[in-house]
């Protein structure tokens, strides 16, 4: 369990996080602000979490938290979700606290949390929290807003002084081996392996089954996770191929992993030990500007979507590019010609002869024909305004290609 960070949080005043954090009223969080990876699934109003915007100086510290949270469910989503840690309801905000017009709430500095307000929110008599999510953010030395005398908030958690508070159960145990101890003295004892027994050894590189893998599960977890450090294998099926060759050879490469590439899933097996462990390696390393987790390194010009860089590896934003000006102005066109035509007529001979004709709707076999006379007789500003809305369409499609590739050059994904 990483160390308690409850020595060195503010007090809960103004002057002292301004002092700590810096002033939102100066714009000085932004700057600060590192993306936190939650280590299990999150959800904003349904949509999943990628990462958390939160203060450089206590990013750390909820991640610790989370960790823990997520060990004591045991690795186990469906425990998350009945604790109701996976329904996330924000961060940073850069507002004033309620009620007040001078006091910037702990949100503004990017140093506070809620989780499920659903069945916490402030206000309610009685929150929900479960103890060993309140005890996690404690063993961090956060401050729990259900501690709050005056109003309680329960869903609320901040990175300041909470008073010398300790959390009521010890840190879980999930996942680590619990240390020998002499049964005197209470030492730690050395840690000797087993004798052999005749029980055969547990095959390598085994990974928990996943329904949804098609082809080889330790791949698949690997393939997994290169995504997300931003080398793209390509379908994440579990098979061997050459996107997820090219991946694992740019994350070798990048890690100075001196391995031999493999060239199949059973010569993969072969060095899938010593990639998991520079995964993990990745995942926890703590970057320079404070944030955690490494990702694959970029160029300026790259970052900064250098249009050339962007034209080289993605060529289909050209003609994206080009589809999207093109339907643009011709939505625009349009448009413009549909509001120039007279439409008011139409609409008003088709009222005539709706309201001329309504008693005879049941009877009239010829009624179809006549409807269709009418539609036929539509002036060309109706056919320009159905086109426009195509053409608006067919634009927002091009942009949103544009942006998905742009990004997908400027975070490493395309090479």
């Amino acid at each position: 369990m990483p160390k308690s960070n409850a020595a060195i949080w503010p007090k809960d005043n103004q002057a002292a996080r301004n002092a700590f954090y810096g002033d939102p009223g100066k714009g000085q969080i932004a700057a600060q602000m590192v993306p936190v990876v939650p280590p299990f699934a999150m959800y904003y109003e349904g949509r999943r979490v990628k990462a958390i915007q939160f203060h450089r100086k206590a990013a750390p510290a909820l991640l610790a938290a989370l960790n823990e949270i997520w060990d004591c469910c045991e690795h186990d989503q469906k425990k998350i979700d009945a604790a109701g840690v996976s329904n996330y309801a924000g961060a940073y905000n850069h507002r004033l606290v309620r009620g007040s017009s001078t006091k910037w709430s702990n949100h503004a500095y990017a140093a506070a949390i809620d989780l499920n307000a659903g069945e916490n929110a402030l206000g309610v008599k009685k929150g929900t929290m479960p103890q060993f999510v309140v005890d996690a953010f404690c063993r961090q030395g956060a401050m729990w807003g259900g501690w709050y005398t005056s109003r309680p908030d329960w869903m609320h958690f901040e990175f300041v002084d909470n008073g010398g508070r300790q959390p009521r159960s010890p840190a879980p145990t999930f996942g680590r081996v619990p240390l020998l101890t002499h049964p005197e003295t209470g030492a730690p004892v050395d840690e000797l392996e087993d004798p052999a027994s005749s029980a055969p050894a547990a095959p390598p590189n085994v990974q928990p089954f996943d329904p949804d893998v098609r082809g080889d599960a330790v791949l698949y977890d690997v393939q997994r996770r290169l995504k997300v450090r931003r080398y793209s294998p390509g379908v994440l099926d579990g098979r061997w191929g050459s996107g997820t060759s090219g991946a694992l050879s740019g994350f070798m490469n990048d890690r100075g992993l001196a391995l031999v590439l493999p060239s199949s899933v059973d010569e993969f097996h072969g060095i899938a030990d010593q990639v998991r462990a520079e995964l993990a390696r990745a995942e926890t390393e703590i970057q320079p500007d404070g944030s955690i987790g490494w990702f694959r390194p970029v160029s300026a010009a790259r970052a900064g979507a250098d249009p050339k860089i962007v034209t080289q590896l993605a060529p289909e934003v050209v003609p994206a590019r080009r589809n999207f000006l093109v339907a643009l102005w011709s939505s625009i066109a349009a448009g413009a010609g549909a509001v120039w035509q007279t439409v008011s007529d139409s609409v008003t001979r088709a009222w005539d002869f709706f309201t001329d004709h309504r008693d005879v709707v049941d009877d009239h076999p010829g009624l179809v024909s006549s409807l269709w006379e009418h539609v036929s007789a539509l002036p060309s500003g109706v056919w320009l305004l159905l086109g426009a809305g195509g053409l608006a369409f067919i634009a927002y499609n091009s942009w949103r290609a544009i942006n998905t590739s742009t990004l997908a050059v400027t975070m490493g994904e395309r090479q």
